[in-house]
């Protein structure tokens, strides 16, 4: 633990992270889709795809984008493939449901897609892919953002920065699991280099006016009042190589363009837009557009241990590599998986996304997180 984050039970902030959903008027079901996913990126390691993100639908919820009341419903529907309205709910209950019909669908199908579209923000997708995984299965999926990143060559923020998980059925070894962003950086990285008085870890702010570029996000950083992780800037945020800019039109394909429902980030609200509905009552879009989850179930064309034994080596193989003097060869994801497998109640957590969580967040509700590990222990005690 640092001075930049605080050591907590995994337990105690799902329980705390329900309350405050319950609280905001979501169900039981809503509540625990919001606290597993958001656990299961602390479980992980994945401190900006934690507790802060609870700040984005804090936010949606005060703009009026957003009803926590609502269930996500299919509202069209074929043997392998299904369409979700998210009713302006939160995209962790929508991807949820989602992952659970696609998954549902490639029983008997074997290939399943299912795309999504008028919900929120459903945080890392790393949840939502394992839950195939869990199954045997392949799982692919993402939705896009608002614009956070400008165009390969360009100064003008059009693009998402969408979060992209994708994952392979493993036997002993640890499975072929990409969990990352198609683009450098998140508003959270902007907050943190500030509030940590830090560089940013590359020169991705490009400046509006002259289209130079820094590592310094002091002159763009717009902070929303009440947020330790959720804050707006002016600047454009840099792609930083071709390779990436055509995975991240490609993610925008698939979340909105051949979605039947699903809305461009060129369409959606960017960050001035949230800030003056806030301030001003200005209408602004829901902070997603549109998002998919493919299932692949290769049990329906061949035996699924062939598959498990082959990821098996050449997962095994690729570690066997010799590494470069002073490098060992990574597998990705290999990380988080271990620690999940670990099953450690301790988890890190940022203090700058944990104060605002329980001072202004669940404040505004009458709780504190005084009363709300009352609570726990209470429970805990209770059995």
């Amino acid at each position: 633990m640092s001075d930049e984050t605080r050591t907590e039970s995994v337990r105690f902030l799902r329980y705390a992270i329900e309350r405050v959903v319950k609280a905001a008027g979501g169900s039981e079901a809503h509540a625990e889709c919001i606290s597993e996913a958001i656990g299961f990126a602390h479980l992980q390691g994945k401190l900006n795809q934690g507790l802060g993100v609870y700040e984005v639908i804090d936010l949606a919820l005060k703009v009026g984008v957003m009803d926590m009341t609502s269930t996500p419903e299919v509202i069209n529907e074929g043997p392998a493939w299904a369409v979700v309205d998210g009713r302006r709910s939160s995209g962790y209950y929508a991807l949820n449901i989602m992952a659970d019909i696609a998954i549902e669908k490639a029983r008997t199908s074997g290939i399943s897609i299912v795309y999504g579209g008028n919900h929120n923000d459903a945080g890392s997708f790393a949840a939502y892919v394992y839950k195939a995984y869990e199954q045997d299965m392949m799982a692919i999926s993402s939705n896009n953002t608002p614009p956070l990143a400008a165009p390969f060559g360009g100064m003008v923020n059009l693009l998402s920065c969408p979060p992209f998980d994708a994952i392979v059925p493993a036997g002993d070894e640890p499975p072929i699991w990409a969990s990352l962003k198609f683009g450098e950086f998140y508003d959270a990285d902007i907050s943190e280099s500030i509030l940590h008085n830090k560089p940013m870890q590359g020169k991705w702010c490009i400046d509006p006016v002259t289209g130079e570029v820094t590592d310094d996000p002091t002159d763009y950083a717009q902070p929303y009042e009440g947020y330790g992780r959720v804050w707006g800037y002016s600047c454009a945020g840099q792609i930083e190589t071709p390779r990436t800019y055509a995975l991240n039109l490609w993610n925008e394909a698939m979340t909105a363009i051949i979605n039947p429902i699903g809305v461009p980030v060129t369409d959606l609200s960017d960050t001035d837009a949230y800030q003056s509905a806030i301030k001003h009552g200005t209408e602004a879009t829901t902070t997603v557009g549109g998002s998919y989850y493919m299932c692949i179930n290769p049990a329906v064309f061949g035996p699924i241990e062939a598959v498990k034994s082959r990821s098996d080596s050449f997962v095994s193989s690729i570690r066997d590599c010799t590494p470069r003097p002073g490098q060992r060869v990574r597998i990705p994801g290999e990380t988080a998986y271990n620690n999940l497998q670990q099953q450690n109640d301790d988890i890190e957590v940022q203090v700058n996304h944990w104060d605002p969580f329980f001072n202004n967040i669940a404040g505004q509700y009458g709780l504190s997180e005084k009363t709300i590990r009352a609570d726990f222990e209470a429970a805990e005690s209770a059995g």
